[in-house]
Parts: C-alpha cells; structure tokens; sequence
C-alpha cells in the first residue's frame, strides 16, 4: 500500500516539474522580445519574406528554424516563407509549424510560379498542402506573371485570350484553397499595371475580370527597370483604393533608379502613402522583401537598418 501511494506522488511530482518547464520553455519566447508597432494603425502586423536571405541561407528546416527565432527576438509578428516549388516536405512544415508557435510567429506560405507556367498547378496544389500545416492567417501566394513575359521581351501585357485563361484559373485556384480556408492571392511582377484598351491588358483588367482572387501588391515592381510599363504612381494610389478588401497584404520593396534595394529607401511610390492607404483600408500584412545579399550577418544589418528607415519615417515606434 504504501510503495502505491509513494509511487502516485513520485507521479504527481513528475507531471507537476513538465508542467512547470513546459510553461518556463512557453514565457521564455518572450524574454528578451522585442516590441514592433505600427503607430498610427497599431492592428497592422510587422513582417518580412525569407527570400531576404535567399543568396546567403538555403530552404530547409534548419535555416528556416534561425529565422524564425530571429523574428519572434525581433517583435515581428509573422514571416512569409517563400518556398518557390513548394519543395519543403509535410514532414519538413510540421516542424517549422511547431517551431512557429512556440516563437509565437505566423506564417503566410509562398510559390514563385505563375499561374500561366505549364507547371503551375502541380506546384500549387504542394504549395496549398504545405499552407494548411502553418500557424496564421491562412494565406497562399503566386505570382501574377512571369514565363508568358520572358518569353517576349517586348510584351507589354496581355492579350484577351490570355486575360480570360489567366482570370479563370486564378478565381478557379482561389475556390479550390478557399474550401479549405485559404485565402489565395497573386503579387504583381512585370506586367503593366494599366492595360492599354484592346491593346493589350494589365494588372487592373485582371482584378476587372476576378471576383475571389486577391492582391499581394509589391510597391517596387511597377516602377522597375524590369517593369513592361512604367506606371504613375498617384494613379496607382487611386486604383488601390478601389480595390477594398481584395488587397490583402503589401510587400514594401523600394527601388533607386529603377534598382531593387538590398535596404528599405526612398520609392515612386512611397512607404508612407502605402501604410496609411493599408491603415485606413484595413490590409493587415505589412512584408519587408529585401533584395537578397549573399552574406547572412549582411542581410540580418540590412533588416535592421531597414527597421530603423521605418522608425525614422515616423511609421513604427
């Protein structure tokens, strides 16, 4: 009797010590944690892509694992985790899925394949698998364009037929995640932000012709070198307050002469405007992507100064 009733307590004992270090290993997340705020609009969340360190760091778990204990340390809120053909396995999401929520770090998952690649969809429906297994908003994104364009160095934009191939896989991919509570968004790249009548058409014929389908908008690409049309940015500024909620998050990439930037600077369009359009619209994810640098303790500068740009700019606190 009395060797059941030493054993029942040496039991309680053990539960009560993984009890107590399960909630030590929780608090200490956010030892040392530091504090990223929006000021003006304090619900917009902080966040940067990890193609930032694509040069210096590979796509796996390990890498991936530093990251993301770099930006709970930081105060961001959520990273984007770009896997360009969905390669990380479900085994390889799961991992990095408990590892965000004990850094308390959600995660919006990405592909770099458009929607018009012969290779597309296989690389979607990975790309949606993987989304489901991470902590957050539930958010899946491609890109808008990219192999119709580098095959035509002179194509400025769509044709019709393109357009209406193009729309209709696009809200086709959006039905497929949003059954599975997903939101599916595309990030404009190259194309022309305004179509031009019949000529040819652009970013803004593509959200005319879709319903469910939203916008990751790059606040660089519509003024880069790369860019099929350079667009004016006061008329994109009206465009997107069109939008309403099919903007669902903004990469802020800025650009010198037509140059993306390994650091946030100066930009056509202008970190400002963005942030307060994003504020009073209610378009939550605010994503530093950075052009990339080969050296990692580089990229981690560059994210820091970058932070300090925005503080500077009066945007967070």
């Amino acid at each position: 009797m009395m060797k059941t009733i030493f054993m029942y307590i040496q039991a309680i004992r053990v539960i009560f010590f993984v009890s107590v270090s399960i909630v030590i290993s929780s608090c200490n997340t956010d030892i040392g944690r530091k504090s990223m705020v929006v000021k003006k609009y304090p619900n917009l969340k902080i966040g940067f892509s990890t193609q930032n360190f694509q040069k210096a760091m590979p796509v796996n778990v390990e890498s991936l694992t530093e990251i993301i204990g770099y930006a709970s340390k930081e105060g961001y809120q959520f990273i984007e985790i770009r896997d360009d053909l969905a390669k990380l396995s479900s085994s390889d999401c799961r991992i990095l899925a408990d590892v965000s929520k004990r850094n308390k770090i959600d995660v919006i998952y990405e592909i770099h394949k458009n929607l018009l690649d012969s290779d597309y969809f296989v690389v979607f429906e990975k790309g949606l698998a993987n989304t489901l297994l991470f902590p957050g908003p539930g958010i899946l994104r491609t890109l808008l364009s990219k192999s119709e364009f580098d095959a035509d160095s002179l194509k400025k934009g769509w044709t019709k037929e393109e357009l209406v191939q193009l729309t209709k896989l696009a809200d086709s991919c959006s039905m497929i995640a949003k059954r599975k509570n997903v939101q599916f968004i595309v990030e404009n790249l190259n194309e022309a932000f305004f179509g031009n009548d019949s000529t040819y058409y652009g970013l803004n014929d593509f959200f005319k012709n879709t319903s469910t389908t939203g916008l990751q908008l790059d606040i660089s690409n519509p003024f880069r070198k790369s860019s099929r049309e350079k667009a004016d940015p006061e008329k994109v500024k009206e465009y997107l307050v069109s939008l309403g909620n099919r903007w669902v998050t903004t990469h802020l990439k800025t650009n010198k002469e037509g140059d993306p930037q390994p650091i946030l600077t100066e930009n056509p369009l202008s970190i400002e405007d963005v942030v307060e359009l994003m504020g009073k619209q209610n378009v939550l994810y605010v994503t530093i992507e950075l052009a990339p640098v080969e050296s990692k303790q580089q990229c981690y500068d560059n994210h820091i100064k970058s932070i300090s740009f925005l503080k500077d700019k009066g945007i967070l606190n």
